[in-house]
């Protein structure tokens, strides 16, 4: 089997490790940073990859290295831009668009701890198996098993928290004379 070309691997591999690195980094300029010396670094090392599979494994993990070495670095800063962050786990084909419920994920989804975040990325987005996050994560099956079910409660609880604030937001709107929100209640002045 012939090596798949450095050229191939960017055009496949680019977009699925900025979204990653994004995601890490809360940063579109830092992740591209990121994903380009990534890239480089596999350029200068000249090793090849004949399977596409092992290939995005490899550079999903170099990625994720290369984020956490970011988060450890003194220049790394701590506010993001929300619009910065919308960006993070949208779907390929969603041409940025999030509406109002997939604003209220992707915070939930930030909110979890980096472990948990790449177990839901890869499980999710990237709909690799449990088996295959954990090769790629150097963590037992059993590891991810229980990172993908603990995410999942503690998502579902940041959700319900957000419903019920929501809800509560709602209920004070009605009550200070702000009226129904779901429901229009223009004057038409009809008798």
């Amino acid at each position: 089997m012939e090596p798949i070309s450095f050229e191939e691997l960017m055009l496949r591999h680019y977009n699925t490790l900025l979204r990653l690195s994004i995601q890490h980094t809360g940063s579109r300029a830092e992740a591209e940073d990121i994903v380009q010396d990534t890239f480089l670094k596999l350029l200068e090392s000249g090793r090849t990859f004949c399977d596409d599979a092992n290939a995005k494994a490899f550079l999903i993990r170099s990625v994720i290295n290369r984020c956490k070495d970011y988060l450890k670095s003194a220049r790394r800063t701590r506010t993001v831009a929300l619009s910065d962050t919308s960006e993070r786990l949208l779907p390929a084909d969603s041409g940025g668009f999030a509406d109002g419920m997939t604003q209220i994920i992707l915070r939930a989804v930030q909110q979890l701890r980096p472990d948990f975040r790449n177990v839901i990325y890869l499980y999710y987005y990237e709909e690799y198996s449990i088996r295959e996050i954990a090769a790629i994560l150097h963590r037992s099956s059993n590891t991810v098993s229980s990172w993908l079910t603990r995410a999942k409660n503690q998502l579902k609880g940041v959700l319900q928290n957000e419903q019920n604030d929501l809800s509560k937001s709602d209920a004070a709107d009605f009550r200070t004379g702000g009226g129904n929100p779901h429901e229009n209640t223009a004057n038409t002045g009809a008798v």
